[in-house]
């Protein structure tokens, strides 16, 4: 019971300055809104499938369970044979070689801490998304990384091969930052910071307001309450 009239309290108090929240609300959306738009750089996302299989098939002949089931194994192994540092070194040379005026060399590392590849559904398509601070760039590597790919399986895994279901896609727009949510996020730590100020406030205040105060404070029984009276 007591912890329910504590609680009522501070929503009365709270509506009560519900203007230190709206500022403070408003504050953390700016803010958000500014640090999203100023001062963090837009990531785009390019994003291609190949289709993984376990060998040649020849002209005419049925795929079986077994064919795909060992195309669905292998995906794993694709992934591990494609993020190998050999072959995105080849990567990254291929593309320096042909962007030669891009201000920022790319590197074995700088590709492979930026590339995802997963088994679409546990299928035998293997989904591959590359990250850039532009659209052009994510498409650029991404679609290098295809032409690499079936010479760099062959190498490995003699008879395998991938096929390209859908090439390297060029990004309209910037995955990341997500302005509106980052604004929405600082909308409601605002929020969450205005009440705290509002409770510390009233937490750190020892002044006398009324005669709960004194019953709280001093463990004594009030005789009486002197009324405030308007002498206008």
């Amino acid at each position: 019971m007591k912890d329910e009239i504590i609680f009522v309290k501070l929503l009365e108090l709270t509506l009560k300055l519900w203007w230190v929240v709206l500022i403070f609300a408003i504050i953390g959306s700016l803010v958000a809104y500014t640090v999203s738009t100023a001062f963090m750089t837009p990531m785009y996302k390019s994003t291609a499938k190949v289709y993984v299989s376990g060998s040649e098939r020849q002209e005419g002949t049925n795929l079986n369970i077994n064919d795909v089931n060992l195309s669905t194994r292998l995906v794993s192994t694709y992934i591990e044979i494609l993020c190998g540092n050999e072959f995105l070194t080849e990567v990254a040379k291929d593309y320096n070689r042909k962007y030669k005026n891009d201000a920022n060399p790319l590197s074995a590392s700088a590709i492979k801490s930026n590339i995802t590849m997963n088994s679409a559904n546990e299928t035998e398509i293997l989904e591959i998304e590359y990250k850039a601070d532009s659209a052009k760039k994510a498409n650029r590597v991404l679609s290098i990384l295809l032409d690499n790919a079936q010479g760099e399986i062959t190498r490995v895994m003699n008879g395998c091969k991938v096929s390209i279901v859908d090439n390297a896609t060029i990004p309209l727009n910037p995955f990341s930052p997500n302005i509106r949510q980052n604004t929405f996020i600082g909308l409601l730590l605002g929020i969450v910071l205005g009440v705290a100020v509002i409770l510390m406030r009233e937490l750190f205040d020892t002044r006398i307001k009324d005669d709960d105060d004194i019953k709280n404070r001093y463990k004594l029984p009030v005789l009486g309450i002197i009324p405030n009276i308007d002498t206008d």
